[in-house]
């Protein structure tokens, strides 16, 4: 491992001198500077010792802003940063905890006030994660046996391109998958570096799982793709103001040594064996998350579909993150993953992520913690896309169906290479899957499908364990390519989980994949019957109903819940609950001619379908509005 000792002596030329004079005695002086690591700031003005107007350095764009204001304690002043688009800025009186300016504290884009409790504070974009921090993290990191740490090259300013491999050393790399992950290609962009964060600490977790992962994949992760530009308090671009993002297509003598360094590497490891994934982590100023997916007409529809696959685990049982989110473009050959395209076409599914810096489409404010979630949760869509299948975290895809089922690889959503369908009136036989034996315990059930206005509303689902039956009622019009909550199964004695895909319903049957999750010791229901013990979405009453009905459910624990209406097409016409709910019973009322409630102005006769969403668990079920 090599790990350097010292960092550039930093030219930043930023500080900036403000002293306030008044008629009456000297007031402290108000100072400015960033002449610190990752500091960026050109100019601070003021004429009136309360509204300052900040200008920083650009390359491609301002975004970025890191500054230390002295002299400010018990004092009231207003910030605007001219050339940024923030829109709620971080502060930190240490410069390690930072904290988000209140609603009221940023009350315009571009602009923060505050009155401080301390001398000096340190604002910034977002959090910043500097090559200090970095190194400080490498070397916590280290003491794991599973991570080996390089530097695979040197920048014009000789900063440091690490790479930390992650895998189990005792299995050969020659029997895993390879993923690639890196991150801070645009150096403002640190949320993707707390993202990263997550990922690296849950791959270096200690559990039979992620052991297990360990086993079967080596993560090559490059942690700053452009040291130079972070650690200089760039926006954009390296020190030299050349974008690293969109140098892959260029001739040798006008490729960065980032870019340099980087492809070597790729193409190294692809000469041993290609890499599975890559995965390109950037940030954005839009208020959501987003994969940029490329279009079928410029790659191939099995890359298409994969990218698509690999987009829909990210999301799925996502609190931050969902398919709505999704941005497509052509494949460019100007960035990585058309460079991969060129050399390894459809063998590399490459996709850039971007996580914002303030909200999330779902509403909720970006967090450290919730930045390091989604670097973890994208972790177990690595696992779940290579379909790595442990006892504990079992995926059963439909290899084994018989073959009076159709075959099918029609749309995106569905899981792996195909799935397979029945008319619901056919008589076919059920398709039947089944789990090894497995250890006595606790699991959740789900299901995977590919949605589609012919399937049926009423797909019926049998799940078997120990000798005990229960029977789930889905919709599969809607909620495809996503993991489905179906039900909970007590193995007190080892045994094999089996699932059962009815081939009677009303409309065409999916039979796809499962997932089956461990999630501790069996619980009897005696042994808990005083809490709510199951998730169940009841059927509404009356049924069918003119004007309105009755929707209930219970709730096994407390949860963000919402419960919205859909059209036989998927299109949502109606929100009725978007709130944290308890654990408990809840019902509330859906009234068809109530134009509040609905996106549309009149409702039609006919069948519709109403969904209950809460935490990772769903159910749906459908209903007839008769006029």
């Amino acid at each position: 491992m090599k790990i350097e000792s010292h960092l550039p002596v930093p030219h930043f030329k930023q500080f900036v001198l403000i002293i306030i004079l008044m008629s009456c005695p000297l007031f402290a002086q108000v100072t400015f500077d960033a002449n610190f690591e990752s500091g960026n700031m050109k100019s601070a003005t003021t004429t009136d010792s309360v509204n300052y107007v900040v200008t920083t350095y650009e390359d491609i764009g301002g975004r970025w802003f890191y500054f230390r204001i002295s002299g400010v304690q018990n004092k009231f002043i207003k910030v605007t940063v001219s050339n940024s688009d923030v829109k709620r800025a971080v502060y930190s009186y240490d410069n390690k905890t930072f904290e988000r300016f209140s609603a009221s504290e940023s009350p315009a884009t571009k602009t923060f006030q505050k009155t401080y409790e301390q001398d000096t504070v340190y604002v910034a974009y977002y959090t910043p994660y500097t090559l200090s921090f970095l190194r400080e993290r490498i070397k916590q990191w280290s003491s794991s046996p599973y991570i080996k740490v390089d530097t695979l090259g040197y920048t014009l300013r000789n900063l440091p391109i690490h790479e930390l491999t992650v895998t189990d050393p005792a299995i050969p790399d020659s029997l895993k998958y390879h993923v690639w992950v890196h991150a801070r290609t645009h150096p403002s962009e640190t949320p993707s570096s707390w993202q990263f964060d997550g990922f690296i600490e849950s791959i270096l977790a200690d559990n039979e799982l992620i052991q297990f992962y360990r086993e079967h994949i080596v993560f090559h992760c490059i942690p700053f793709t452009n040291p130079d530009g972070v650690y200089y308090g760039k926006s954009r671009t390296n020190y030299d103001g050349v974008d690293v993002e969109s140098n892959w297509n260029k001739y040798d003598v006008s490729t960065t040594a980032e870019v340099k360094i980087l492809k070597k590497r790729m193409a190294e490891i692809n000469g041993k064996k290609v890499l599975s994934i890559f995965q390109n982590l950037h940030s954005q100023a839009s208020p959501f998350c987003t994969f940029w997916i490329h279009t079928a007409s410029s790659t191939s529809d099995v890359y298409y579909h994969s990218e698509n696959q690999f987009s829909n685990l990210n999301t799925s049982g996502n609190p931050y993150f969902t398919q709505a989110d999704y941005s497509y473009s052509n494949l460019s050959s100007t960035f990585p993953e058309g460079w991969l395209w060129n050399n390894w076409g459809d063998k590399v599914v490459a996709l850039t992520y971007e996580t914002p810096y303030d909200y999330y489409s779902t509403g909720k404010v970006v967090t450290n913690e919730n930045l390091s979630y989604l670097g973890e949760h994208f972790m177990y869509s690595v696992s779940e896309y290579l379909q790595l299948s442990h006892p504990k975290w079992i995926i059963l895809d439909n290899k084994n169906i018989a073959s009076f089922w159709n075959p099918s690889s029609s749309g995106t959503e569905f899981f792996g290479d195909n799935y397979f369908t029945t008319n619901g009136s056919s008589q076919s036989g059920p398709a039947v899957f089944q789990t090894d034996i497995i250890q006595p315990g606790k699991y959740d059930v789900y299901a995977w499908w590919q949605s589609d206005a012919a399937n049926a509303y009423d797909t019926k689902f049998v799940i078997e364990g120990n000798d005990k039956e229960t029977s789930v009622e889905k919709s599969q019009k809607v909620d495809g390519g996503e993991w489905n909550y179906l039900s909970t199964v007590n193995l007190f004695n080892s045994g094999a989980i089996k699932i059962s895909v009815g081939d009677v319903a009303n409309g065409q049957v999916v039979a796809d994949a499962f997932r089956i999750i461990y999630t501790g010791n069996p619980v009897r229901v005696e042994e808990n019957s005083y809490l709510p013990n199951e998730f169940q979405l009841y059927q509404n009453y009356p049924n069918p109903f003119n004007p309105s009905t009755v929707i209930s459910w219970q709730l096994a624990v407390g949860s963000d819940v919402t419960l919205k209406i859909y059209d036989v097409l998927g299109n949502e016409i109606a929100t009725l609950v978007n709130e944290v709910q308890q654990a408990g019973k809840h019902s509330t009322t859906f009234d068809a001619t109530n134009n509040n409630q609905l996106t549309t102005n009149k409702l039609a006769s006919g069948i519709y379908y109403y969904r209950l969403q809460a935490g990772q668990q769903s159910q749906t079920k459908g209903m007839i509005y008769l006029k």
